[in-house]
């Protein structure tokens, strides 16, 4: 009887320990989407709107280094399918490998 209530305790650690993980997972990517987008923060406003790049559609991949590892943004900006004065930006994320 122990044994199986040790067993049955061990499995629930387990669990935990998989969803504190999937949700620092989950926090981590929040916080590097927002470093990567914030920037163009500084272009939502009309004295820049010419020569930002929401305006010219490019902007250039960024990197940020977090405990060693290296984390890259690269931007992908279109305006298809919106309003005349809309602009999608989005950022995919490279993660570094785990080892």
């Amino acid at each position: 009887m122990p044994t199986l209530v040790i067993v049955g305790l061990v499995g629930v650690f387990v669990s935990g320990k998989r969803y504190i993980h999937k949700s620092r997972t989950r926090i981590s990517g929040g916080e590097l989407g927002k470093y990567f987008l914030d920037p163009f923060q500084n272009y939502v406003n009309q004295s820049t709107w010419n020569t930002n790049p929401l305006n010219t559609k490019k902007a250039n991949p960024k990197k940020i280094t977090i405990d060693g590892r290296d984390y890259e943004g690269n931007y992908s900006i279109d305006s298809a399918g919106l309003p005349a004065n809309l602009t999608r930006v989005k950022v995919t994320i490279t993660l570094p490998t785990t080892e």
